[in-house]
């Protein structure tokens, strides 16, 4: 039975050590400027307000995720202990039978994985965010705080891309990428139903998904740095 439980939970594990390796260790040129990003002067009221405003975000996105990855287990367990105290009139999670300790083993493994893996995008995402708000033009600033308010409540203060200096910055959760805007070509996009589907070539093809009410403040971008028009 151990066998068949390591088989089943195997993919999801590999899959779950793939994907950290992708987002943790490898990294591209501004990930690596970025792990070197430390403050180097106060900023504006405004952009200190922004700032708190990020950290508050983090700070409650962490709190949902703990729920959604470990409630689950905890009420698992807890109908097992209740019936192992109906049947032995004993609480002790170590009597729990072997079969159910390699699936909750099994589980437990990925769900911490992915658990680390949420909190170093959510970090990683929060000092990105506080070394761009150190760089960014006045402009650029007020033009971050458009995109904010066109998002919804939930994600405000986690913007899918961030113009900063004439660059782009495209925040996937596996990677930030910077792009020169004035690169971009064969841009397409398609409606889908939790969002719009962007698909470009910068010069490396890009695909990532914005919020509906987003989309023309990122084809501003596109006609304010290359000669594409565009009717939306």
């Amino acid at each position: 039975m151990d066998s068949f439980y390591i088989i089943c939970f195997a993919p999801l594990f590999l899959f779950t050590l793939v994907f950290l390796y992708f987002t943790v260790v490898r990294k591209n040129a501004f990930e690596e400027r970025l792990a070197l990003f430390s403050p180097t002067r106060h900023l504006s009221q405004k952009r200190e307000a922004y700032r708190q405003q990020v950290c508050k975000y983090s700070k409650y996105t962490k709190i949902i995720l703990l729920v959604i990855f470990y409630l689950p287990l905890c009420v698992f367990i807890a109908i097992l202990l209740k019936e192992e105290y109906e049947e032995t009139g004993t609480l002790n999670i170590l009597s729990i039978y072997d079969d159910i300790k390699m699936i909750l083993l099994s589980v437990y493994v990925p769900i911490l994985l992915l658990n680390y893996l949420s909190f170093y995008v959510i970090k990683r995402n929060e000092k990105a965010q506080y070394m761009l708000l150190e760089q960014m033009s006045d402009g650029d600033f007020e033009f971050l705080l458009k995109v904010k308010d066109s998002l919804f409540f939930i994600s405000k203060y986690n913007p899918p891309f961030v113009l900063c200096n004439d660059k782009l910055y495209i925040f996937i959760f596996f990677v930030i990428k910077e792009i020169d805007p004035a690169q971009i070509t064969d841009l397409d996009w398609s409606y889908r139903r939790n969002g719009i589907f962007i698909e470009f070539k910068a010069p490396e093809k890009i695909i990532f998904t914005l919020p509906k009410k987003v989309l023309p403040h990122f084809l501003q971008i596109i006609e304010k740095y290359t000669n594409q028009k565009f009717y939306y």
